[in-house]
C-alpha cells in the first residue's frame, strides 16, 4: 500500500511537472497564432487601402475624361462651321498634359504601396517560416521530454522501491 501511495506520488508529481511544461508550449503556439492573425489584419487594411486608392484614381480619370468630353462638346457646337480647329488642338494639348499630370500624382502613392504590400509579405512568409522551424523544434524537443519524464518517472518509482 506504501509503495502504492509513493507511485502515485511519484505520477503526481511528474505529471504535474510535464503539464506545467504542456501549458506553456499551449502559451508559444496561442502567441505564434496571434502574430499570424496580426498579418492577416495587416493585410486586410493594405488591400482596403490599396482598393480605396484605385477606386479614387478610378473616380479622378473618369471625371477628367467627362470634363473634357463636355469640353469638346462644347466646342464643337460653337464650331459648327470650323473655325476653332486651334481650340480643339489647345484642348488635346491641355488633356494631354492633364493625364500626364494625374499619372504622375498617382504612381508614387501606387509604387509605394506595391513596395508595402510585397515588404509586409516578404515579412510575413519570414516569420511564418521561422515559427514553423521554432514549432517543429518544440515539438521534437516536447516529445523527447515526455520519453525522459517517463523514464524518470519509472527510475523514480524503483529507486522508491529499493530505499523500503
Amino acid at each position: 500500500m506504501a509503495n502504492e501511495q509513493l507511485a502515485k506520488n511519484v505520477d503526481f508529481l511528474w505529471d504535474g511537472w510535464f503539464n506545467s511544461l504542456k501549458s506553456f508550449q499551449q502559451l508559444q503556439d496561442d502567441i505564434e497564432n496571434k502574430t499570424l492573425q496580426a498579418f492577416n489584419y495587416q493585410k486586410e487594411l493594405l488591400d482596403s487601402t490599396v482598393s480605396t486608392l484605385q477606386t479614387i484614381e478610378n473616380e479622378s480619370k473618369k471625371a477628367s475624361k467627362e470634363y473634357q468630353e463636355k469640353l469638346q462638346s462644347t466646342f464643337n457646337e460653337l464650331n459648327k462651321n470650323g473655325q476653332m480647329d486651334q481650340v480643339s488642338n489647345w484642348i488635346e494639348s491641355v488633356q494631354e498634359i492633364t493625364d500626364k499630370a494625374q499619372h504622375l500624382a498617382w504612381k508614387p502613392s501606387n509604387t509605394i504601396f506595391e513596395l508595402i504590400t510585397t515588404s509586409q509579405l516578404n515579412w510575413e512568409a519570414t516569420v511564418k517560416n521561422v515559427l514553423d522551424q521554432q514549432k517543429h523544434e518544440r515539438d521534437e524537443t516536447f516529445t523527447k521530454i515526455e520519453e525522459l519524464t517517463s523514464q524518470m518517472k519509472e527510475t523514480h518509482k524503483k529507486l522508491l522501491a529499493v530505499n523500503e
